[in-house]
């Protein structure tokens, strides 16, 4: 049986980001006791557990110049490294239930109700926090205006039967999927 189909998510982490940087000279200082290393790296393991394996080869690639101390090869820390790893990939919502109790709010509800429910999903997706300066604001209601337009566009030439044009069939599936994932937000309990 393949060794690799039975790893962790932890040890998937540990394989392509965490032992590759250890190889590559990156260590803890000598004051942080070798459990308190363990400790740190396993909590780093877990926190990354999300990312597919492309985005932490990727990941590895990058932190490899962000090595802290004079030598450049202790450990960032590991809200340096979770930062890095949300601007490549971001973690889904839906693993983050204070974050996505927001939707279950009156707020989420408004959402909905102003037509912005995808567009404030995809905002917090990224940003893991909503939308409340103004700038914030006028963007994700300018992301709906266009996303709004572009549905009922990509609608009308369905009940046309009039071919979709560039990747509009792609992203009306991923609008679609994130209106249903940002839905059952809403309804949670």
């Amino acid at each position: 049986m393949n060794e690799q189909a039975n790893e962790t998510n932890r040890g998937r982490v540990r394989r392509l980001l965490i032992e590759p940087l250890a190889q590559d000279g990156f260590r803890f200082p000598k004051a942080v006791a070798d459990d308190a290393a363990r400790d740190q790296l396993n909590r780093i393991a877990d926190a990354l557990a999300y990312l597919p394996e492309g985005v932490l080869e990727a990941l590895r690639e990058s932190l490899a110049t962000k090595g802290e101390g004079a030598a450049r090869r202790f450990w960032p820390a590991q809200a340096t490294i979770v930062g890095l790893a949300e601007a490549f990939h971001p973690r889904p919502i839906e693993d983050l239930p204070n974050v996505a109790r927001w939707f279950g709010s009156a707020a989420g509800r408004a959402a909905i109700e102003g037509n912005r429910l995808v567009a404030e999903f995809e905002f917090w997706q990224r940003r893991k926090a909503p939308p409340v300066t103004d700038q914030h604001r006028r963007l994700v209601a300018e992301r709906a205006a266009d996303y709004a337009r572009r549905v009922e566009l990509i609608e009308d030439r369905l009940r046309r039967g009039a071919p979709l044009i560039h990747d509009e069939a792609g992203w009306f599936r991923w609008y679609e999927a994130t209106l249903a994932r940002a839905q059952a937000l809403v309804a949670a309990p």
